[in-house]
C-alpha cells in the first residue's frame, strides 16, 4: 500500500571516534534496522536518497532559512547495515556558527542529531521473514533533511510526529476500525512507558483528555 505526504522524525546520533578534524568530518548514524522506541524498523534497503542528494545540506536544529545555520554538506551512504550521515563543517572564515558547532562535536558536548524521512511504503512484520506482527515495518522512505541538534525532538514535533504516525498505522494495519478506543488507549499507554520523558507526557496528556 502506497501513502503519501506522511513525515517521521527520528533521532540520531554522533558514531564513535569518527570526527576527522583535519578534514572537518564527523559521521551520525541515521538509521539502523533496530526496533525504534516507536514501534517501527526502516529497512535499510528501503531508504531514497534522489531528493535529498540535489541539496545535500546540513543545518544546525533544522533552521533552513537563515543561511548560516547551514553548517555543511553531507554524503550519505550504508555500511554494516547502518545510514550513515558524514558531514563536512564549513569553513570556519566563511561560517563562525560552523566552526563553533564542529567543536562541540568534535568535544563531545553535542552529540546529537534529527532526521525527516518521507514515508513512501510499509507493511507489518511478517513471522515467515521471522519479523514481529506488531512492528510496522517501513519499505520505501526518502530522505528530506537531517540536522546537528542540540535538543532532540521537542513536544510540538513529537506531538506532529505521533499524529502522523497513527495515520500510517492505520493504514497498514487490518481492521484497526474494530478496535476500541480503551484498546487504542492501552497501547499507547503501553508504548509511553518505552518513551523518553517528553514522548510519555505526550501520550499520557493526550489520555487524559477523553477522561
Amino acid at each position: 500500500m502506497k501513502i503519501q505526504n506522511k513525515i517521521q522524525t527520528r533521532n540520531a546520533q554522533v558514531r564513535a571516534e569518527s570526527v576527522n578534524e583535519a578534514e572537518r568530518t564527523a559521521e551520525f548514524i541515521i538509521s539502523t534496522e533496530a526496533v525504534d522506541t516507536y514501534k517501527t524498523v526502516f529497512k535499510t534497503d528501503g531508504w531514497m536518497m534522489d531528493r535529498y542528494e540535489t541539496n545535500p545540506i546540513v543545518c544546525y536544529n533544522h533552521n533552513h532559512t537563515d543561511a548560516d545555520h547551514v553548517i555543511g554538506t553531507s554524503e550519505v551512504f550504508v555500511e554494516d547495515g547502518m545510514l550513515i550521515g558524514r558531514v563536512r563543517f564549513e569553513a570556519a572564515e566563511n561560517n563562525p556558527l560552523a566552526e563553533k558547532i564542529f567543536n562541540k562535536v568534535k568535544n563531545e558536548i553535542i552529540r546529537g542529531a534529527s532526521i525527516s524521512a518521507e514515508i513512501l511504503d510499509g507493511r507489518y512484520g511478517l513471522e515467515e521473514l521471522d519479523e514481529d506482527p506488531d512492528v510496522l515495518y517501513f519499505t520505501q522512505q526518502r530522505l528530506m533533511e537531517w540536522s546537528v541538534v542540540a535538543l532532540n525532538s521537542n513536544p510540538d514535533a513529537l506531538a506532529r510526529n505521533h499524529n502522523n504516525l497513527e495515520e500510517i498505522q492505520k493504514a497498514y494495519k487490518p481492521n484497526t476500525s474494530d478496535r476500541s478506543e480503551d484498546e487504542d488507549q492501552d497501547d499507547n499507554q503501553e508504548r509511553a512507558s518505552k518513551f523518553d520523558v517528553f514522548e510519555a507526557q505526550l501520550l499520557i496528556n493526550k489520555n487524559q483528555s477523553y477522561v
